[in-house]
């Protein structure tokens, strides 16, 4: 019997385990030569972290292999000049250009985030794989002042655009005349703002900007709303205006003339004058409407002196309320509105006149009339505009302001005058008599003296020293009230005088001292050399006399006024 277990027992082979060894060494070698490539592939990432790849130029300019911020500052330094002349700029389908300058905007190369990501680690192949072939073209960045530069791009439409014509609106009569808008052409801001930004140092020159229609401020749409909405409402029919028992109609016409349309900030809007309106509807009111009247100070008779007329209460239109009450419905289908009336009381009352105390006389003075008859002529025109002339306390009294212009319109002539020192004739010869009234009015009554100047020459129907001349425009007669009563000026001529009053309370004791003439100065002959000189023998010497005044107000100095004055004297006169 055969034992399969011994017979057929195994033992291993060497020879088989020699041939397969290199084989199992190979993992390992492959392991090795990895980890060294990859050792070499990130020693290369950290190498060209912070460089920038290789022939990498921005503008021409050559940054590769450099720093962040060794590039930045090349660039900035290198392309200054490209940003520093004015751009050329077109609209597109024109040939028509100009310009911008980047010294407004501020414009200027921003090195550093020209250069913004261009280093860094990466492991990515790509990235790797730029550093070591190179040949990379980055476009410059710009920085700049946006809204600056949206300005001057605005403003270039001007010359290379055509303005907008806004629609219009308006009234001929109470019929509604519109034009139509006109549409322009211009640059779209927007987008030459960022084409430029992008390209300021890239594109070509010319730059080609964009058109755009731009449309005008005010628009047809905004005509057809306010023509609607307001215009047609207004003229649609009479406005009609209730004042007590009357009625007042607005015709359309007035309405529309009373009717403007204007823009603000492109917003078309119709602005009715209410106001005018309002003063229609008083005029048109008539007698219906008794305002108020204010009381008055007034001489009728010479012989009777003044009196007041009493003051009334009146019924007035209110015109802000009235005003607001049409506008409320100006444009709208309701066409009658009640006017806002109410009494009111007179500004100046009978009770104010009174407490003015007008009661009694406080200065006069008459002076004797020539027998010029043209003379006497401007001092009755003169007279009749100053009397009852009112002196409110603290106001003043100036003779110019009271005649008004001193015109033939006026009713003044030409008389004798004296002109650098000849006689001669000029409009309102002889008012300086009245001048010398008024003065004396109000320097006899204490008032403060403003201005007065005497005469050149001395004549004898005039207080010596004591007087005032008048000349258009420089040389006025003022005074000022400076008591607390009101004065009334009372002037006219009668019986060969110019008679003059002011009327008051007595407020001041006046003390008016006038010195004996003194350095007399004889007449000698003189030649007139003007065209309408007149001849005339010589008449009285020049000579000086002192003025003083003194006011007290119970016993208290309020004025203590002195002046010399110097006559000349009437030389004879010969025409050369």
């Amino acid at each position: 019997m055969f034992d399969d277990d011994r017979t057929s027992e195994w033992v291993p082979s060497r020879a088989v385990d020699d041939a397969e060894s290199p084989r199992a060494l190979w993992p390992f070698v492959a392991a090795a030569i990895g980890l060294v490539l990859v050792v070499v592939y990130i020693g290369m990432a950290f190498f060209f972290a912070d460089r920038i790849p290789t022939n990498t130029t921005v503008a021409g300019v050559d940054v590769g292999g450099m720093s962040e911020e060794a590039a930045a500052e090349k660039l900035e330094a290198d392309l200054a000049g490209a940003v520093s002349d004015p751009v050329p700029v077109t609209v597109a389908g024109t040939d028509i250009t100009a310009e911008i300058d980047p010294t407004a905007a501020s414009v200027a190369i921003d090195g550093a985030a020209t250069v913004e990501g261009l280093t860094g680690l990466s492991f990515n192949p790509a990235h790797l794989l730029r550093h070591l072939s190179g040949s990379d073209d980055v476009d410059p960045v710009v920085s700049f002042d946006e809204a600056a530069l949206s300005e001057t791009i605005s403003s270039l439409n001007e010359q290379l655009g055509t303005r907008p014509v806004d629609a219009t609106i308006s009234f001929a009569g109470s019929t509604i005349q519109t034009t139509p808008q006109v549409n322009g052409t211009g640059i779209d801001v927007e987008t030459a703002v960022r084409i430029l930004g992008q390209g300021w140092v890239s594109q070509t020159r010319p730059i080609e900007l964009e058109p755009v229609d731009l449309e005008p401020d005010v628009t047809d749409k905004d005509v057809e709303r306010v023509r609607t909405e307001q215009a047609e409402p207004l003229v649609a029919s009479p406005l009609t205006v209730s004042v007590g028992e009357r009625d007042v109609v607005l015709e359309p016409q007035r309405l529309a003339e009373a009717a403007s349309f204007t823009a603000d900030n492109g917003e078309l809007t119709m602005i009715v004058d209410t106001a005018a309106l309002v003063d229609q509807v008083i005029e048109g009111a008539g007698d219906d409407l008794e305002a108020p009247k204010n009381a008055e100070i007034l001489i009728e008779d010479h012989a009777v002196g003044p009196i007041i007329r009493p003051g009334r209460s009146g019924m007035v239109i209110k015109t802000e309320a009235t005003g607001e009450a049409i506008g409320a419905v100006v444009t709208t289908s309701t066409r009658t509105v009640e006017a806002v009336v109410t009494e009111e009381e007179p500004e100046f009352s009978t009770a104010d006149a009174e407490a003015l105390g007008i009661v009694e006389v406080v200065s006069e003075i008459s002076t004797p009339l020539t027998n010029d008859p043209v003379r006497t002529q401007n001092l009755i025109v003169g007279t009749s505009k100053t009397n009852n002339t009112l002196v409110l306390p603290g106001e003043e009294f100036s003779l110019l302001t009271t005649l008004g212009p001193i015109t033939e319109e006026n009713g003044f002539v030409s008389s004798g005058v004296v002109v650098d020192g000849f006689n001669a004739v000029a409009l309102g010869g002889g008012l300086s008599q009245l001048s010398t009234n008024t003065f004396n009015l109000g320097y006899r009554a204490g008032m403060e003296d403003i201005q007065h100047q005497p005469h050149s020459k001395y004549f004898d129907r005039y207080p010596m020293g004591v007087e005032a001349t008048l000349w258009v425009p420089s040389v006025d007669m003022r005074w000022r009230n400076s008591s607390p009563f009101g004065v009334l000026v009372e002037t006219w001529v009668e019986g060969g005088q110019v008679r003059s009053r002011l009327w008051s309370t007595a407020y001041y004791d006046v003390d008016i001292t006038v010195s004996d003439p003194y350095n007399y100065v004889q007449p000698t002959t003189e030649v007139n050399t003007s065209p309408d000189c007149v001849p005339y023998a010589a008449g009285g010497p020049g000579f000086t006399v002192d003025v003083n005044r003194i006011v007290r107000r119970e016993g208290e100095m309020i004025y203590n006024n002195s002046y010399s004055w110097t006559y000349q004297p009437v030389h004879a006169a010969v025409c050369g």
